[in-house]
């Protein structure tokens, strides 16, 4: 242990704050905690390939996470994947993570807090996240001279959050007091404790150990810095969640109805009119909306036979408007599954009668420049409307994604942010929204409200990066990669709205994580996908790209394959100037360019090229929504042809791939439940990282400099953002593009070859 480190634990403890449970004078109790801390000794015992711990508790991603990842007192530190099951069962892409990852080993599984079903041998520690964090110690460690307490409160989950890293950085365990002492001090007796740190209101007293209480996030930043700088001299990584995403919507009643109705139709699309030969194709219903706070949720399902096989299927579209004949949520079956729609929205004392649209297609239709088509329409459908009142508008629409904060902090060597407070939909939103049936997205008169959460979330960054200059480690960190990751939904940690908003779009202002950003001093990425699972396996295939990519074995492996996709109706211009001149030029960085354009661009034929799935590099050019893009135009039906969420939810990217466009609206998540954006649903099927537009883009949407980042300085996907908004400013595509995805994930380039993907060094 450096002397730096005793000098600073020095300064650090003579804070009246760290109070001694035996109140022995401060004196004592300082020399004690540096003692304590300057002569950690901890050993491991072996232990399983990988941990997987349930959505069910949040204190379960703190007890996982220092198992998963560990830093010794000496020069070595160890990882292992961790996942999150939800009831009991691992999704299928997180099974075949597994499979890739326990290749040619014989490999077993930890189990944490609930069992779930695995072909793998598997140590299961079942119960409640007290006794399950005393079990797991016992497991792990054999013995260990300090450990952490923290409180089973959730009302204290941010504190324990924040404090959670220092687990993995001194490797001793965490455990959980529950007016437990007696089980407490039997373990103490079993790993030979003599010190504890206790985060929090935590009232517990175990004779002859020293205690050492961390009762602010002030006094436990502290202890996290003075570590951090010297484990390993500097820090590179900032997480930013909130731990209010663990709780629920607070639902106080219920009320659903279902009925069918039907509709025959027949359309004729000629010189880009449509003309109804027979019948309309929709049906519209009042929707009686109560007074308060309510969450609106509804399903629309065809129920009539289709040929669900065949390329052309049933569309499904719902619109919701207010009684002043506003848009208050609109959606399309493509933007779920075939045949099923679904939207959604929030009310804040807007009572009314809303008018529902539903409406059916069932043809072709094509065309740029003059469409036309066919839809011949005769089914039943059915619809079902949940209106839940609730006590407050707290809504996660991600939820539970703190939960990873201490395991993706603790690989890359940061600091978490957590703050109840960030978050857009808190108890305050109910005046600001008064009278509002949606939210920011559709409603501009909330913009001015969603900019100053955000300003307070700068607030709070900002102060945190004033606390690490106190440890003179900001200058490394704003000059080095200057990592900042954001683990939440848009309802969490809300984007920014810039004005003005475009035209002919429902979707109002520029959503944007710029401010985020400090003026591009840092490098910035939202981590997010369709759930909890998703994104601990997001987090996952990061940390262990190497792992499950494995070395090119030949020229044109997945690792230097590179896709250039451009759409039809101008998207021709964006592959003639950029895509084609581009591709030949990274031949030279050992890539092995595909290029795909008109004719060969729609789904089925990229499907059966691996034009998406095969390739390291993709990039879209092209026309697209936040729940599709149709590359094909000019022929008989781009419905058929275009990627969306219904389709592209199914498919399996073997290997993390990047995927990189210049199209409209595909990034954005701002109002809409995650599993229905195709940015989102890229991740979903294997992608590690999507950089898209929330909003309109236009013609200003160029990657070279990005790419350039990417491929020839080998930059991480964060870095790489942050060097092109540095010199491209043109709006809107400076406004609206974003990464999804960990910033400090550098993916395999074959000049650069693999990075060490954010690790810190000790």
């Amino acid at each position: 242990m450096s002397k730096v480190f005793v000098v600073s634990l020095v300064i650090l403890l003579i804070s009246p704050c760290l109070v001694n449970a035996e109140s022995h004078s401060t004196k004592e109790q300082n020399l004690q905690t540096t003692d304590v801390l300057s002569n950690l000794i901890s050993a491991r015992n072996p232990t399983e390939d990988v941990v997987v711990i349930p959505d069910s508790n949040p204190l379960f991603g703190i007890i996982g996470s220092y198992i998963s990842c560990w830093y010794n007192t000496g020069e070595s530190s160890g990882l292992k994947p961790m996942l999150v099951q939800h009831g009991g069962v691992l999704t299928n892409h997180q099974n075949l993570f597994i499979d890739n990852y326990m290749n040619g080993k014989n490999g077993s599984i930890l189990a944490l807090g609930k069992h779930f079903d695995t072909a793998f041998n598997t140590t299961e520690i079942i119960g409640l996240p007290p006794e399950v964090a005393i079990e797991a110690a016992k497991h792990v460690f054999s013995s260990a001279s300090t450990i952490i307490i923290i409180p089973n409160n959730i009302d204290e989950y941010q504190l324990s959050l924040i404090a959670s890293p220092l687990a993995s950085y001194l490797d001793i365990p965490i455990l959980i007091y529950d007016n437990n002492s007696e089980e407490l001090e039997e373990l103490c007796n079993i790993l030979n404790v003599t010190n504890v740190l206790v985060i929090g209101n935590v009232q517990i007293n175990l004779p002859s150990i020293n205690i050492t209480k961390l009762e602010t996030v002030d006094e436990t930043q502290d202890m996290l810095l003075t570590v951090i700088k010297d484990k390993f001299e500097g820090i590179n990584y900032i997480t930013l969640t909130n731990p209010s995403d663990v709780t629920p919507a607070y639902i106080i009643d219920t009320n659903q109805t279902t009925f069918g109705d039907h509709i025959s139709n027949i359309k004729i699309t000629f010189l880009g009119e449509e003309f109804d030969v027979k019948g309309r194709d929709n049906k519209q219903f009042n929707v009686a909306v109560p007074n308060g706070i309510n969450r609106i949720q509804i399903y629309g399902n065809i129920t009539g036979r289709f040929y669900s096989n065949s390329p052309i299927v049933p569309i499904i579209f719902l619109s919701l408007y207010d009684p002043f004949g506003n848009v208050v949520a609109y959606s399309s079956s493509l933007a779920l599954d075939v045949g099923i729609v679904y939207l959604e929205t929030l009310t804040c004392n807007a009572s009314g009668n809303y008018r529902l649209v539903v409406s059916i297609y069932n043809g072709i239709k094509g065309g740029y420049f003059s469409q036309r088509g066919i839809s011949l329409v005769d089914t039943d459908f059915e619809i079902s409307i949940k209106i839940c009142e609730l006590e407050k508008p707290h809504l996660p629409l991600i939820p539970m994604l703190s939960i990873t904060a201490p395991y993706l902090t603790a690989a890359h060597g940061g600091i978490i942010i957590a703050d109840s407070n960030f978050e857009l939909t808190n108890d305050s939103y109910a005046d600001a929204a008064q009278g509002s049936c949606t939210g920011p997205w559709y409603d501009e008169k909330l913009h001015n409200f969603t900019n100053e959460k955000v300003r307070y979330v700068i607030e709070q960054l900002n102060d945190t990066l004033d606390h690490i200059g106190n440890f003179e480690m900001l200058d490394d960190y704003l000059n080095g990669q200057a990592w900042l990751a954001i683990l939440a939904g848009t309802n969490m940690v809300p984007m920014y709205y810039y004005s003005p908003s475009q035209q002919d779009l429902h979707e109002k202002g520029l959503p944007s994580d710029n401010p985020y950003s400090l003026n591009w001093s840092l490098s910035v990425g939202r981590i997010v996908g369709y759930n909890i699972q998703d994104v601990s396996l997001l987090i996952a295939r990061t940390l262990f790209y190497q792992e499950i990519c494995d070395q090119p074995t030949k020229e044109k492996d997945w690792h230097n394959r590179f896709s250039f996709i451009f759409g039809e109706g101008f998207g021709e211009t964006g592959g003639i100037f950029h895509q084609i001149p581009y591709a030949l030029e990274i031949r030279k960085y050992g890539f092995h360019p595909r290029i795909f354009g008109d004719f060969r661009n729609g789904r089925i034929l990229t499907q059966l090229l691996k034009a998406y799935t095969g390739s390291n590099y993709i990039e879209y050019l092209g026309h697209g929504d936040w729940f599709w893009f149709p590359p094909s135009w000019y022929g008989l039906d781009f419905y058929s042809k275009a990627i969306d969420v219904a389709h592209a939810k199914n498919w399996i990217y073997p290997k993390p791939s990047v995927f990189l466009t210049s199209a409209c609206l595909m990034g954005r998540i701002d109002g809409i439940p995650p599993n229905m954006n195709i940015g989102l649903t890229m991740l979903h099927a294997g992608c590690n990282s999507f950089v898209g537009a929330t909003r309109s883009t236009g013609s200003e949407a160029g990657l070279s400099i990005l790419e350039n980042h990417l491929i020839v300085d080998d930059f991480s996907i964060g870095e790489a953002l942050r060097g092109e908004k540095r010199v491209d400013k043109e709006p809107p595509n400076y406004y609206v593009r974003v990464l999804y995805g960990d910033p400090a994930f550098n993916p395999y380039e074959p000049n650069n070859g693999f990075s060490n993907q954010g690790r810190p060094s000790i």
